[in-house]
């Protein structure tokens, strides 16, 4: 099987096909990356034995020369399949493949064309968007089948895209259950100098972007500091939107309280070392990062997106805020605080559910399956 993706850098989805590609036992995968970047996972991906075709395209788009480059794989490789994973890689399999008759697969990760994302934009990016979205509608069908990471997109996919119902499987994203559960946390200390254990510390694991609802998070610490000395906040990843948040937390005032990580490997010991897990997204597909909290078993609060929704309840598995609502979010954190003998009954439910329908093992075996009828029906 060809998977073929933008980049190897430190992603949901760039995460996502590296744990599928590792623990696929009846697929010999190959990863074909489209374009020049910082690839953080190279080396993961390497050293897992996966064998990695870099196209290298440093045009924006680069679709003709991506086309070009593409083709030749293919016909180096002869792959019985092609998953193709991200918008400009999607284009290029989608123009590449059909030509060799074998079949194509498409990925649905996000709710990409959401009236959330056409909100947080300018009017210029609108129409960008919208143009993307149409070149996205137009060459579709050119994929045999796509595979979604959560229900909640589908629908909303299908509309945006118009796209068949039959041409949708929906797979969630897997994570290695042991990975997270099992690890140990790290040093406060080496974390941040000034943190004690006795202090209270909230973590967010996504792009510095303001679709993550960072906007909201800085705001509700601001007011969280005001009430409450022992808080801090870490921010783990990098995103084009770090260095506004790094002014807002001067601005605020708590630039001593909130620690910037940036792209850390080391996430799972991270997550052990932390007390609360914020998810403040506007849009999203299956948050992996919200599985890997859940596997950590830190108690989440999260935006009633639907693809959170679709897995996480108030009260049972998770606190849950409406989306951009700064006072909401302060508030489940403060009952949260004062209520701190229900974080095992959130963890625990939260656990269980994650471990048995994100587990790794589970999603590999559906995506071979899936991978298999896909073949035989082509044929």
């Amino acid at each position: 099987m060809l998977f073929t993706l933008d980049t190897l850098s430190l992603g949901g989805a760039e995460l996502s096909v590296l744990e599928l590609v590792k623990n696929l036992r009846n697929v010999e995968p190959v990863v074909c990356v489209t374009y020049r970047a910082t690839h953080h996972l190279q080396g993961e991906f390497e050293s897992a034995g996966i064998k990695v075709f870099f196209l290298n395209i440093t045009e924006r788009f680069g679709f003709v020369k991506g086309i070009n480059k593409l083709k030749q794989v293919i016909r180096s490789e002869m792959p019985d399949l092609v998953h193709a994973t991200h918008f400009k890689t999607e284009i290029i399999s989608r123009m590449a493949v059909p030509g060799f008759d074998i079949p194509l697969i498409g990925s649905l990760i996000s709710d990409t064309y959401s009236k959330e994302r056409y909100s947080l934009v300018s009017s210029r990016e609108r129409i960008k968007l919208e143009l993307y979205r149409l070149l996205n509608k137009i060459t579709s069908h050119r994929s045999d089948y796509f595979i979604s990471v959560a229900e909640a997109i589908v629908k909303p996919n299908q509309r945006y895209l118009s796209i068949p119902a039959n041409k949708i499987k929906v797979i969630p994203n897997g994570r290695d259950v042991q990975k997270y559960a099992g690890a140990l946390p790290a040093l406060r200390s080496d974390l941040y100098h000034s943190l004690k254990p006795s202090d209270k510390v909230i973590v967010s694991n996504s792009r510095v972007i303001k679709s993550k609802g960072f906007d909201e998070m800085f705001s509700a610490f601001s007011l969280l500091c005001n009430q409450r000395s022992d808080l801090f906040f870490l921010i783990v990843g990098d995103g084009y939107d770090l260095n506004e948040y790094v002014a807002l937390s001067l601005q605020y005032g708590i630039q001593d309280k909130v620690v910037f990580l940036g792209n850390r490997t080391d996430v799972p010991q991270i997550l052990k070392a932390c007390d609360i897990f914020w998810f403040a997204s506007h849009y999203e597909g299956s948050p992996g990062v919200v599985i890997e909290g859940m596997l950590s078993r830190l108690p989440i609060i999260a935006s009633d997106i639907p693809p959170v929704l679709e897995n996480l309840s108030d009260g049972i598995n998770a606190l849950i805020f409406s989306k951009g609502d700064v006072d909401g979010l302060v508030s489940k954190t403060l009952y949260l605080l004062d209520n701190w003998d229900i974080r095992s009954n959130l963890t625990e439910n939260a656990y269980e559910l994650a471990s048995k329908k994100f587990n790794i093992e589970l999603s590999a075996r559906q995506h071979e399956s899936f991978y298999s009828d896909v073949i035989s029906s082509k044929k």
